[in-house]
């Protein structure tokens, strides 16, 4: 009897173990689908990402041209001024810079090459000389 008791509780110990270890597969494989869901949500996620980042980028890309397009309205078109280099010759001659006048200078040289065009014109030269300044 005994002996019977012992082959029960054998029984009963390796069905214990056999349920335990087919939770731990069961834990295994849902990790394992948890970790592949997050990759697949990470990877959508930087799809997504990408997707806004060119999207951001079109946006300010169609800002700057209306912005460019705006300054060149204003100041009688395309801004023919570095203002770094600009700034950086006058700076070396121990003077302060006034935000606009990047903007009267770059008016300026549209007016004096409107000017030197016309005169080139006017002598039937299609090219601009410095002589025509």
């Amino acid at each position: 009897m005994a002996s019977a008791k012992k082959t029960a509780a054998k029984k009963t110990a390796a069905k214990s173990s056999a349920k335990k270890t087919a939770a731990k597969k069961t834990a295994a494989t849902s990790t394992a689908k948890k970790t592949a869901a997050k990759k697949t949500a990470a990877t959508s996620t930087g799809k997504k990402t990408a997707a806004k980042k060119t999207a951001a980028k079109k946006t300010a890309a169609k800002s700057s041209a209306k912005k460019t397009a705006a300054r060149a309205t204003s100041t009688g078109g395309e801004n023919l001024i570095v203002t770094s280099k600009l700034r950086e010759a006058v700076r070396s001659q121990d003077v302060r810079m006034s935000s606009d006048l990047v903007e009267a200078l770059n008016a300026h040289v549209h007016e004096v090459l409107t000017r030197a065009v016309a005169r080139a014109k006017g002598n039937g030269r299609g090219t601009v000389r410095p002589n025509d300044l």
